[in-house]
């Protein structure tokens, strides 16, 4: 999907439409965060008295020195974003850009996603039900209790659940259009006969006068429940179910439980005897991923709980589950 372009205002304003557009052309997804990053650029240039387009050294390690409490990979990332641009504005024959080199980029530690324990889902969904319940009619718990169960029983993305249409959703036969997601890819998810209900059941009591374009989740006005609304509700659920803080201080987040859905999918096929040959790749299509090594990422046991699964599936892929220290990449 690729959004409308804001704003431009500094000395790059004329030639950062072009340069997406190239980019998008030799089939690169220069989507938001791409978009985004350029604006960044261009405002840092604008704020520091630069009108021409023109990137000289001392910019370059201005815009790629480390900031405060920021991490290794974010700065190279920004690093390459310049570098780029840079090399883009070299081709079109602009002078006065100098094309740097990435700063040395020290292995970072691959992030490793939370799992949750079966014991914490099922605190989690309590927490959410005891809220719906003691408080009758309220939206937003509501809405919370149903995208926790399209997050971990259908192992949505936060946002293909966030931004889902009314007309998206079959509420006869239970399945869901996931349209032009990440890396434009659709697909059709079926839901269980209990979360079908559910879905029913939210929709006659909060959209019966919405339309096929209507968001499915919304707090008013037809526009996707926001980000801000979403983490308060998720973080004071968690707090309810008694779910602490990682070892680095943070809390697992939303999209881990679309990790965890992959691990419990996963541990469930191995304990019912799937045929892992045939039935990871319907897990990728099921996700949305394009690859089965884009499934891989995903399925990363942090827990002895596991174990099992981990010894069972070496001999059908020996790498599926990353050892610590891998760099997958950008």
């Amino acid at each position: 999907m690729y959004y409308e372009l804001p704003e431009y205002s500094g000395p790059f304003r004329h030639v950062i439409a072009e340069y997406l557009n190239f980019k998008r052309s030799l089939g690169y997804d220069y989507g938001k965060a791409k978009v985004y990053r350029l604006r960044e650029i261009d405002l840092f240039f604008k704020a520091r008295g630069t009108t021409d387009v023109m990137i000289t050294e001392e910019m370059f390690e201005a815009w790629t020195s480390l900031r405060p409490k920021e991490g290794e990979a974010n700065r190279w990332n920004r690093a390459r974003a310049l570098i780029s641009f840079s090399e883009y504005l070299v081709k079109r024959g602009y002078k006065d850009i100098f094309v740097g080199e990435l700063p040395s980029r020290v292995s970072p530690k691959l992030f490793v996603p939370y799992i949750y324990t079966k014991s914490e889902i099922a605190r989690l969904f309590e927490a959410v039900r005891v809220c719906v319940l003691t408080k009758p009619g309220n939206h937003n718990h509501a809405t919370l209790a149903v995208l926790l169960l399209l997050y971990y029983g259908c192992g949505l993305r936060k946002l293909e659940a966030q931004k889902l249409l009314m007309r998206d959703i079959d509420f006869d036969s239970g399945s869901i259009r996931i349209l032009d997601s990440k890396n434009h890819t659709s697909r059709l998810v079926v839901v269980s006969d209990s979360a079908r209900t559910q879905l029913v059941r939210y929709r006659d009591c909060f959209c019966f006068l919405h339309d096929g374009s209507d968001h499915f989740f919304q707090p008013v006005g037809g526009q996707a429940i926001s980000d801000s609304k979403l983490y308060r509700l998720f973080h004071e659920t968690q707090a309810i179910a008694g779910i602490q803080p990682r070892e680095n201080g943070y809390m697992p987040r939303i999209h881990d439980l679309r990790h965890t859905f992959c691990v419990h999918t996963l541990e469930a096929m191995i304990e019912k005897g799937f045929n892992l040959y045939t039935s990871a790749p319907l897990l990728v299509k099921y996700l949305g991923h394009r690859h089965l090594s884009e499934t891989e990422y995903y399925l990363r046991l942090v827990s002895e709980n596991f174990k099992s699964v981990t010894e069972k599936s070496m001999a059908y892929a020996p790498d599926i589950f990353p050892k610590v220290g891998v760099d997958y990449g950008e």
